[in-house]
């Protein structure tokens, strides 16, 4: 079942498979109806304007009447088109349609203008050409030879009209002027349709080639479109399913990604069993808890699954018919259909199948599939990764349940044998060896304790920690009692101390591991800085981050033992001829704590000049 989690993609953020809207005619249609309407303007008011031309110089017999009526016509239900147009914001549904009916219409007028200006003879009829080379740019082929079949048509009926008589254009040419009189209206006829078909064979010829150099170069374009929208996606699902390591969440989010981003109706996970003879669920989106229930899938019953753990990329057209499939019936009431699986591997091996359903039959396209079979990858490694965070996560409490236990077993025998200890001088006087014996046990006995509560220290600054930051915490009040006891044990053993922490410096980091960091570090400068030292503590606040600095002018460290002196139980010779008793394990604490937390330590010093150790955490805000 699908997790909820703060790190998910809003709805509105989720990448949903999308992809450009194909070439389509229709869309080239659609962007060059404003052009068409646009020369029609010119065409209407051209045929105002030459009328009164041709009248005036070339043929005074012309009806301008009638002509003037035509022009102003086109120009009406032109602005009907615009109209049309702009009120629909150029979404025609049937642009094809809506270029043809326009067609239509001019070929109307224009057949008028030919009646009117001379019938089949007029000059006018070169202008269907104009109109074939238009439809050969705005149409299909075909259908610039459908129109090109009409123009003909209505040119022929015209002739024919003419030929018989029942179409009697107005005399408008004078005796001897029109030489076109001489020539038969079926020869007439003959060369202009001869003409319009050559003229759309040739548009045609060339508008094709355009379109498929288009076609070719929009299928590119999509392609890396389609690229670029997956490798988008799939970084967005990678930073999501990767800001949790909980398994379960992790396969709910994986599944409901899978599902958004293919468009599909449901995803359902399943993992293998330790004996990889079953598959069991892992995640689910958009499935029913009683089909989620329906029990564990046994490999080799579901062909599907078996086919797929081999890495073959399955596609089901019909779950609930193909036999392959284990749950036929449930898929039926479920509402599936379509089905497309894939495996999860990861470099361990395989680590089970992921499945995608439609909710309507749907042939999966291979960006699809290779789609599903990234995605598969990126959520194996995610898997992995937190199967590994787990195995880690049991492995640190094994560690702390040991040293727990070596805290438990250890403490009570030692705090027994120091009761004895302490009550031997109550049992009788003791010589001075004896005293001297009793002290060095003490001391060992303490000895001991502190490498219990070091071993305990280290066990706590190794612990797996959630991945989410700390809240920020000032690093005077976190310190605040680390610095009263490092003053009480400096002036008990005459060492001067100075502390400078600014109150409005704070950190991002647990307050108990700055404690620990810091009364570590403070603890070593006691014990090696002789009575008369000095010890200086200092915070302070960069543009790079915070910075605090331990120095004392104590017994040194030798430049040769810069790098040991972090490693677990190192001493260095200084240290243990100094008398002071220690595990070797601080430093080792205060190393690793600070590396948990995104910081870094260095270390100056020379012998009998003293030690400083520098501290930095970057806060990144």
């Amino acid at each position: 079942m699908a997790h909820e989690t703060n790190a998910m993609l809003s709805e509105d953020m989720m990448p949903t498979r999308t992809d450009p809207a194909p070439i389509p005619m229709e869309q080239e249609l659609q962007a060059r109806l404003a052009w068409f309407i646009g020369l029609r303007w010119i065409a209407g008011f051209t045929i105002l304007i030459a009328t009164i031309l041709v009248k005036v110089t070339l043929l005074p017999n012309l009806p301008t009447a009638p002509l003037w009526v035509i022009g102003w016509a086109i120009l009406g239900y032109n602005l009907l088109f615009r109209w049309y147009l702009r009120r629909t914001d150029r979404l025609i549904s049937r642009p094809t349609w809506f270029i043809v009916s326009q067609i239509g219409l001019d070929w109307i007028a224009l057949l008028l203008v030919m009646f009117f200006s001379g019938g089949i003879r007029s000059p006018v009829a070169i202008v269907l050409v104009f109109h074939i080379i238009i439809g050969a740019m705005l149409l299909y082929r075909r259908a610039c030879y459908q129109l090109t079949g009409l123009a003909i048509l209505l040119l022929g009926i015209l002739a024919i009209g003419e030929e018989t008589g029942l179409i009697v254009p107005p005399p408008i040419w004078d005796a001897g002027v029109n030489h076109l009189s001489i020539i038969s209206t079926g020869s007439i006829w003959f060369g202009l349709s001869t003409f319009l078909i050559i003229t759309a064979y040739l548009a045609t010829s060339i508008s094709t080639q355009l379109r498929e150099r288009e076609k070719a170069l929009f299928e590119s374009e999509r392609t890396l479109h389609r690229a670029y929208h997956d490798m988008e996606a799939l970084y967005q699902i990678g930073q999501v399913v990767n800001s949790t390591l909980d398994l379960d969440e992790i396969l709910g989010l994986i599944a409901e990604n899978a599902t958004r981003l293919l468009n599909m109706k449901a995803c359902f996970i399943r993992l293998l069993d330790k004996s990889k003879a079953n598959l069991s669920i892992g995640g689910s989106y958009g499935l029913s808890e009683a089909y989620q229930k329906k029990g564990p899938i046994e490999v080799r019953r579901s062909l599907v699954d078996f086919e797929a753990l081999k890495g073959d990329v399955i596609q089901v057209l019909e779950v609930g018919e193909d036999t392959r499939f284990q749950y036929r019936e449930e898929a039926r009431k479920e509402g599936l259909h379509s089905m497309l699986c894939v495996r999860l591997q990861s470099k361990s091996g395989v680590l089970g199948v992921i499945r995608v359903y439609s909710g309507v039959p749907h042939v999966f396209s291979e960006p699809e599939q290779n789609l599903l079979r990234n995605l598969a990858n990126l959520g194996a490694i995610a898997i992995e990764n937190a199967h590994t965070y787990k195995e880690c996560s049991n492995l640190n409490k094994e560690k702390v349940w040991f040293a727990q236990m070596t805290n438990h077993q250890l403490r009570s025998p030692l705090t027994a044998i120091q009761g004895v200890i302490d009550a031997l001088p109550y049992a009788g006087p003791l010589n001075e060896k004896q005293t001297e014996l009793i002290e060095r046990a003490g001391r060992r006995i303490q000895d001991a304790f502190d490498n219990v509560r070091d071993i305990l220290d280290l066990s706590a600054a190794q612990r797996a920690r959630a991945p989410e930051k700390s809240d920020p915490v000032s690093i005077s009040a976190a310190l605040h009692k680390v610095i009263d006891t490092s003053r009480e044990s400096a002036q008990i053993k005459g060492i001067t101390f100075d502390a400078a922490i600014p109150p409005d410096i704070s950190l991002k980091a647990d307050a108990d591991d700055l404690e620990l960091i810091f009364s570590n570090l403070l603890g070593n400068a006691l014990k090696y800085t002789p009575r008369g030292g000095r010890i200086e503590f200092r915070v302070s606040r960069s543009d790079f981050g915070v910075t605090a600095v331990v120095s004392d002018n104590g017994i040194g460290i030798a430049p040769e033992n810069h790098e040991q002196i972090f490693t677990s139980f190192f001493r260095t010779k200084e240290a243990k001829l100094s008398g002071e008793i220690g595990s070797g394990l601080g430093l080792t604490i205060v190393k690793t704590l600070v590396d948990r937390l995104g910081g870094y330590i260095s270390l100056e010093s020379q012998p009998d000049r003293g030690a400083s150790f520098t501290v930095t955490f970057p806060d990144f805000k």
